[in-house]
C-alpha cells in the first residue's frame, strides 16, 4: 500500500482514533464483565463491526434475549446505513476492487469522513477511501480488545469488583447518540423551513421513550418476559409513528397513504401477537437451552454475532445494490427521517429496565449520569468525554449510595 496514502489517511482518521479508543475500551470490558472471554470482543469487532450494534448485541447477550429479538432489534438500530449508503453511491463510484471493503467498514464516524474528505491530487480514489475505512476498522478493533485484555488482567489481580457500573457506557453512549440525532434534526429544520416548529425532531424520540416505558410498566407487572420488552417498543413505535407522521408525509409527497396505513396496521397486529406470545411464555416452566446463568451461552452468541454481521452488511450494501441506478421510495425517506431517533430512544429506556425505583437510592445514579451525558455533550460536544465522564459518575454514586 502506497505509505503517503497511508500517511494522508492518517492524518484524516486522528480524531476518530481517539474516539473509537474512547468507545471501543469500555465495550471490551463489558464483554469480559458480562462472563465472556477476551476474544469474543474480537470475533464481534471483525463480523458486526458496529459500535452501537455491538454495544447492543452484548446487552442483549447478557440479558439472555432470543435470537428473534436480537435479530430485529441489530436490523433496525443499524437501518440508518441503508441512507448512508445513499449519498455514497456517487464518491464510491470507480473504487472498483475497494468498494466492498469500503461499504463493510462503512460505520457513522466513516460516512462522515468519506462525505467530507476530497481525493488528494494523484492519489487514486479506493486505495485513498479504503485505506480510511480500514484505519476506522482497525482503531476500533484495538480499543474493543484493549477493553476486553485489560478487564482479564483485573479479574486476574482480583480488581473486577472496580468495574461494577461499567456497562452504564451503554446508556451514556444511546444518550449522545440521541442527543446529537434531535440537535441535527433541529438544525436541519431551521435550514429548511425557518418558521417551522423546532418540536418536530423531539417527535420520534418522545414516540420512543413513551412504547418502551409502557412495554418496561409491563415488564415490571410481570405481563411481558423481558426479551420481548425492545421487540414490542418498537413495534409499538412504528404504529405510533406512522399513524401520526407517515400518513402526511405520504399526503405531502402526492402520493396515497395507503402504504402508510398498511403498515401502521400490520405493525399492530404483531405487537398482539408479541403480547400473547410473552404471556404464553411467561407461563411456561424452566429456560431455554442456549440460555445459561442468565445470558446467551458462548456457542450461541456467536452465531448471533453471525448473523446480526450478515444483516448489517445487507443494510450496508443495500442502497448500493439497489439505488445506483434509480430514486429510492419515499419508504426509504421516511425511514431516514423518523425511525433512528426513535430506535435510539427505546434502547435508553431499556437500559433502566433492572432498576428497582421503588427502593433507595431510586435510580438517582442513573439520571445523574443519564443527565451529565446529555448536558456535557451539549456543552462541549465531545462524545469521549461525555461517556467517560457519565460512566465515572455512576460507578462513584452507585458505590456510595448503594
Amino acid at each position: 500500500m502506497n505509505k503517503a496514502i497511508v500517511r494522508e489517511a492518517a492524518s484524516h482518521t486522528t480524531p476518530i482514533f481517539f474516539g473509537y479508543m474512547a468507545i471501543g475500551i469500555p465495550l471490551g470490558l463489558m464483554v469480559v464483565n458480562a462472563g465472556y472471554p477476551w476474544w469474543l470482543s474480537l470475533v464481534m469487532g471483525l463480523f458486526m463491526y458496529s459500535g452501537a450494534g455491538e454495544y447492543v448485541a452484548i446487552g442483549l447477550f447478557a440479558a439472555g434475549a432470543s435470537l428473534a429479538e436480537i435479530i430485529i432489534t441489530e436490523f433496525f438500530v443499524n437501518i440508518r446505513h441503508i441512507v448512508y449508503g445513499l449519498s455514497l453511491i456517487e464518491k464510491c463510484r470507480g473504487t472498483r476492487i475497494w468498494k466492498p471493503f469500503i461499504i463493510y467498514w462503512l460505520t457513522d464516524e466513516t460516512y462522515a469522513l468519506l462525505c467530507s474528505t476530497k481525493i488528494p491530487p494523484r492519489a487514486e480514489k479506493g486505495p485513498f477511501l479504503g485505506t480510511i475505512a480500514f484505519l476506522d476498522f482497525f482503531y476500533w478493533m484495538l480499543g474493543s480488545v484493549t477493553g476486553a485484555l485489560a478487564c482479564n488482567v483485573l479479574k486476574h489481580f482480583n480488581l473486577a469488583q472496580y468495574l461494577t457500573g461499567v456497562d452504564f457506557a451503554l446508556c451514556a453512549l444511546f444518550a449522545v447518540i440521541l442527543t446529537g440525532q434531535i440537535a441535527l434534526g433541529i438544525a436541519d429544520a431551521k435550514k429548511a423551513s425557518p418558521g417551522k416548529s423546532m418540536l418536530e425532531p423531539f417527535v420520534s424520540a418522545t414516540i420512543g421513550l413513551a412504547s418502551c416505558t409502557l412495554a418496561l410498566i409491563l415488564y415490571k407487572l410481570g405481563l411481558l418476559p423481558s426479551s420481548n420488552i425492545i421487540f414490542l417498543s418498537i413495534l409499538m413505535g412504528i404504529t405510533l409513528i406512522v399513524l401520526l407522521r407517515g400518513i402526511s408525509f405520504y399526503a405531502e409527497k402526492g402520493q396515497s397513504p395507503r402504504t402508510a396505513i398498511l403498515i401502521a396496521l400490520f405493525a399492530m397486529v404483531l405487537a398482539a401477537a408479541v403480547f400473547a406470545a410473552g404471556i404464553f411464555q411467561l407461563g411456561q416452566p424452566g429456560k431455554m437451552p442456549e440460555v445459561t446463568n442468565g445470558k446467551l451461552s458462548l456457542l450461541f452468541a456467536i452465531g448471533a454475532v453471525f448473523v446480526c454481521g450478515a444483516i448489517i452488511f445487507f443494510e450496508r450494501a443495500f442502497s448500493f445494490i439497489l439505488f445506483s441506478r434509480k430514486e429510492p421510495p419515499p419508504l426509504v425517506k421516511f425511514i431516514e427521517q423518523y425511525i433512528p431517533s426513535m430506535i435510539i430512544a427505546i434502547l435508553l429506556v431499556y437500559c433502566f429496565k433492572d432498576i428497582n425505583f421503588t427502593i433507595f437510592p431510586y435510580g438517582l445514579p442513573a439520571f445523574a449520569g443519564l443527565a451529565f451525558a446529555v448536558l456535557v455533550n451539549l456543552a462541549v460536544k465531545n462524545s469521549m468525554v461525555s461517556i467517560f465522564g457519565a460512566t465515572a459518575l455512576y460507578m462513584i454514586l452507585s458505590a456510595v449510595l448503594i
